[in-house]
């Protein structure tokens, strides 16, 4: 064992890079063989956490046997090697992403990933094969894991609860973890085979499931300092859209009733105080005034302001006297 402290030191250098963790295959890389590692273990500087994957004794991870098994899907090439092409490192996915999340309550004792390629594991992992979008993948705890929008369509195609499923949409979306347009791409294909018309519905039914209908989600939002603040700029935007709804609505009667006006009181001038009719309304007043009287008559006035009369119908004039000696002279010859 004199070779221990060496033999140790590049155990530990590869195990700091990813987790505490190393594999029998990477260790035989730098030189240390199996048995070396196996006596490591003996000799309680290792512990041996899953088949051909060693821990440095005394770390301490919840998600140890999941990054235990992420390992042995490609034991010779180091956690840093993988990370460079995420879609294609083995990807956590179903289940298990939902889990490394702590979303849910779905039993995730059993690793799954998903891989764009064949290949066969043990019989406690359970592959997937798809070909991941990058856009499909983050880093979460520092392994490469489906999106939430991805997750919860991997998990209602893989035949889950659609209630459990719709707890998860619901926890996601308080976290702000759910874009739900991208969410509602996802379901689309799915939609239909759920009963619901397409993935915006779906989407709508899982959060109403989950407690988290339009109702519920103004109601949580009401309680957060965002929601204050939109609630108090929809409330100043209602404002003004229901004065000026008011103010339009008002300035038609006035136009009615003042129409009637007109037509009862043809000739008057009726002044108008400019402070309380806009000038937007009194456009509209004159244009309900030239409906009723004669043409090029104005009925009103803003008050200050010279007043028109609405004109009258003209007194024919006067018959002259040569006129009404003429008369006279016919008549007397026609006798």
């Amino acid at each position: 064992m004199a070779s221990s402290p060496g033999v140790t030191a590049r155990a530990v250098n590869i195990a700091a890079g990813q987790w505490g963790l190393l594999t029998t295959a990477q260790g035989e890389k730098v030189g240390v063989t199996r048995l070396k590692l196996s006596r490591l273990a003996a000799a309680g500087f290792l512990e041996q956490v899953d088949r051909g994957v060693y821990a440095v004794a005394g770390s301490d991870d919840p998600h140890r046997t999941l990054r235990a098994a992420w390992l042995t899907l490609d034991p010779t090439r180091t956690a840093e090697e993988r990370l460079a092409d995420l879609t294609r490192a083995g990807v956590v996915s179903h289940t298990s992403a939902a889990g490394l999340r702590s979303l849910g309550d779905l039993l995730d004792d059993r690793p799954e990933f998903s891989l764009p390629y064949r290949k066969q594991t043990r019989r406690n992992i359970r592959l997937h094969r798809a070909a991941l979008a990058a856009d499909e993948v983050q880093l979460v705890e520092g392994l490469p894991t489906t999106t939430v929008e991805r997750t919860v369509a991997d998990l209602l195609r893989d035949g889950q609860d659609p209630d459990l499923v719709a707890q998860i949409v619901g926890q996601a979306t308080g976290r702000g973890l759910v874009d739900r347009d991208v969410l509602a791409g996802h379901l689309d294909p799915l939609a239909k085979a759920h009963g619901e018309p397409d993935g915006t519905g779906y989407v709508d039914h899982l959060l109403e499931v989950a407690g988290l209908g339009l109702a519920d989600q103004v109601d949580y939002l009401a309680k957060t300092e965002a929601g204050r603040v939109l609630w108090e700029s929809a409330q100043a935007t209602l404002l003004r859209e229901i004065t000026e709804s008011a103010r339009v609505a008002l300035g038609k009667e006035l136009i009615l009733q003042l129409s009637e006006v007109v037509k009862a009181f043809p000739a008057s001038a009726i002044p108008l105080p400019t402070e309380v009719i806009s000038p937007a309304v009194w456009e509209h007043v004159q244009q309900a005034a030239a409906a009723v009287l004669a043409p090029g008559a104005a009925a009103f006035a803003p008050a200050g302001q010279r007043r028109v009369a609405a004109p009258t119908r003209p007194t024919p004039p006067a018959a002259t006297v040569e006129e009404h000696d003429q008369d006279q002279a016919d008549q007397q010859e026609q006798r």
